[in-house]
C-alpha cells in the first residue's frame, strides 16, 4: 500500500476505501444544499377519440382490451372508457359576417343569403337529431364572441337563440382566433370530460391566418374537439383570405383534434350529407381517462393504439395540459 508523510510526519495511507468515503460525503453535502429534481406528480386526464375500419366507417363496438394509450411512448393504464353515454357539452358558434345585418335585410348576394340559410338549418336539424338532449350554448363572434344561449339542455330555446342571431352593419372581419380562444376557455370552465366546439363561419381573416401555430397550440393541448362547416366562396370574404387558403387551414385544424372540417362547396347539392356524417362522427367518440405523469409545461405525446387490423385513429396529438 502506498503512504505518504504530511508536514508533521503523519503517515496517510490512500486508498480506494478512502476516497469512496471522501465521494460520498461530498455527494452528501451536495445533496443537502443542492436542488433536488421534482419528481412529476400523476394527474387525471381525459382524451376523446375517434377510430374508423379498413372501409373508413366509424367503429361502434371498441373494447377496452383492443386499446393502447401512450405518454411519450409509455403505456399507461386506461382507467375509464366511454361512448355516448359519457355526459357532454357542446357549443355552436356562428360567424356574424355571413349572417343577415341588424336591420333583419339579407347582405347582398344570393351566395351570402344561402349561407346564413343553410347554417341555420344545419344546426337546427343537428339539435333536432342529437344536440337538443345534450348540454349546449351558442354563440357568435365577430371581433369577439358573445353568448347568446348559455349551457342548458333546452334544444328548443337553442333553436329560437339562433333564429335570432344578427349580422353587424360594420365592415370590419370578423376575428377567428380570438372566437376559438374564448370558446375553448368557456369549454374549460364546464365539468364535462367531452367538450365539442361546431363553428360555422364565412372565412378565416388574415390576422387568424398569422396565429395559426399559436391557435393549433392551443387546440392540441386542451381536451375540446373542433368541428368547423365552411362557407366560403370561390372570391373570399371582404377582410378575409382566398377561399382555398381558408380551406387548407381548416383543415389544419380538424387534424389537430379528435373533429373534422367540413366545406358546404362540397355539399352543395345535399346540405344534409354534413349533419349525417357530423352526427356520425360524434356519436362514434371514445374518451379515455388515464393518470399522466408528463409535466403541464411540457406535455408528453400522446398515441392511442387500436388493436383491429385496417383500423385508424384520430386523436389530439399531446397529452392534454389544459383541463
Amino acid at each position: 500500500m502506498n503512504e505518504v508523510s504530511n508536514d508533521s510526519g503523519t503517515n496517510l495511507r490512500r486508498g480506494p476505501l478512502r476516497y469512496s468515503l471522501s465521494w460520498a460525503v461530498a455527494l452528501l453535502v451536495a445533496g443537502a444544499f443542492g436542488p433536488v429534481p421534482a419528481v412529476a406528480e400523476k394527474r387525471p386526464v381525459f382524451v376523446t377519440a375517434s377510430f374508423l375500419n379498413r372501409n373508413d366507417l366509424f367503429i361502434e363496438d371498441l373494447q377496452q382490451n383492443e386499446i393502447e394509450v401512450q405518454e411519450g411512448g409509455h403505456p399507461r393504464q386506461i382507467e375509464f372508457m366511454a361512448r355516448e353515454e359519457l355526459p357532454s357539452v357542446y357549443g355552436l358558434v356562428f360567424d356574424r359576417a355571413m349572417l343577415p345585418e341588424v336591420t333583419e335585410r339579407e347582405r347582398s348576394g344570393f351566395e351570402s343569403r344561402s349561407s346564413s340559410t343553410s347554417a341555420r338549418d344545419i344546426a337546427y336539424e343537428l339539435i333536432d337529431k342529437f344536440l337538443g338532449r345534450q348540454t349546449l350554448w351558442v354563440g357568435a363572434y365577430g371581433q369577439d364572441l358573445q353568448v347568446v344561449f348559455d349551457a342548458a339542455a333546452d334544444g328548443f330555446s337553442a333553436k329560437n337563440a339562433i333564429g335570432q342571431l344578427r349580422g353587424s352593419s360594420t365592415q370590419t372581419p370578423s376575428f377567428f382566433f380570438a372566437a376559438v380562444a374564448s370558446a375553448v376557455h368557456k369549454m374549460n370552465e364546464r365539468h364535462e370530460k367531452r367538450r365539442v366546439l361546431i363553428f360555422f363561419l364565412e372565412s378565416v381573416d388574415s390576422e387568424t391566418a398569422g396565429r395559426m401555430k399559436l391557435l393549433k397550440n392551443l387546440l392540441a393541448s386542451c381536451n375540446v374537439e373542433l368541428f368547423t362547416i365552411g362557407y366560403a366562396t370561390r372570391l373570399g370574404a371582404a377582410g378575409g383570405i382566398p377561399s382555398a387558403l381558408t380551406t387548407s387551414l381548416l383543415r389544419e385544424l380538424g387534424q389537430v383534434t379528435a373533429g373534422q372540417a367540413f366545406f358546404a362547396m362540397d355539399y352543395r347539392d345535399h346540405p344534409e350529407d354534413i349533419v349525417r356524417r357530423m352526427l356520425n362522427h360524434l356519436r362514434t367518440f371514445y374518451t379515455f381517462g388515464f393518470h399522466a405523469e408528463s409535466d403541464l409545461d411540457n406535455p408528453g405525446k400522446l398515441s392511442i393504439k387500436c388493436s383491429r387490423p385496417g383500423s385508424k385513429v384520430k386523436q389530439h396529438p399531446t397529452v392534454p395540459s389544459i383541463e
